[in-house]
């Protein structure tokens, strides 16, 4: 006559042989999930070629209101002063979203000098290289070489020198700062340069 000892011993055998068929089907299909993603969520084009993308937004929205004067089929710019954002607009829709700096001083800009970023409709009235530009922020540092990143996108605001450009100071951007222009990180301004020209629109909401 068997034990029970012996009855339970060959009972959680056979379990653990029952149970074997159920996790190599599993594993198996975890596998295969893996390679799924891993064909299909990669970023080259079929001819081989990296596909350009744009950078990670910040923050995103599926549709933009158009506003007076901007079409259907205009590319154009809008800034968020209070959430420190810029988005890249193709029409009414939202194709980029990133951190920017702000003036220093909150609200509309009323006279020159007074670091506030002027709101409004605008539009892009000259692209510069100012990747040999240098600016003194009167800190006893002097002149930073690289201060507007490579590019500057002067705005036609009715302000002197108020633009959208990049920086040296990385951490800067979210931050209250600028004497009242836009500042990007410099690989955003780079990607933004690619798609917007002289007469783009540029929205700058409070």
């Amino acid at each position: 006559m068997r034990s029970s000892g012996s009855r339970n011993r060959q009972y959680a055998a056979r379990r653990r042989t029952s149970l074997l068929p159920i996790l190599l089907l599993v594993l198996l299909l975890g596998g295969t999930g893996y390679l799924a993603c891993t064909l299909f969520s990669g970023s080259s084009r079929p001819d081989g070629t990296a596909e350009t993308k744009a950078p990670p937004a910040e923050a995103r929205e599926s549709v933009a209101v158009l506003p007076e004067g901007v079409g259907e089929d205009d590319r154009w710019v809008r800034i968020d002063k209070s959430a420190f954002r810029l988005d890249y607009i193709e029409g009414r829709e939202i194709v980029a979203s990133f951190s920017v700096a702000l003036g220093l001083v909150p609200g509309n800009k009323e006279r020159r000098g007074d670091c506030k970023t002027p709101e409004g409709l605008f539009e892009i009235e000259q692209i510069q290289d100012s990747s040999w530009w240098t600016h003194d922020f009167g800190d006893g540092k002097g002149p930073i070489g690289g201060a507007y990143g490579p590019w500057f996108l002067r705005l036609k605001t009715g302000w002197q020198g108020i633009g959208i450009h990049g920086t040296h100071d990385p951490d800067s951007i979210g931050t209250l700062v600028t004497e009242g222009c836009i500042r990007l990180l410099n690989e955003n301004v780079l990607w933004l340069r690619e798609r917007v020209a002289v007469g783009t629109k540029v929205l700058i909401e409070p």
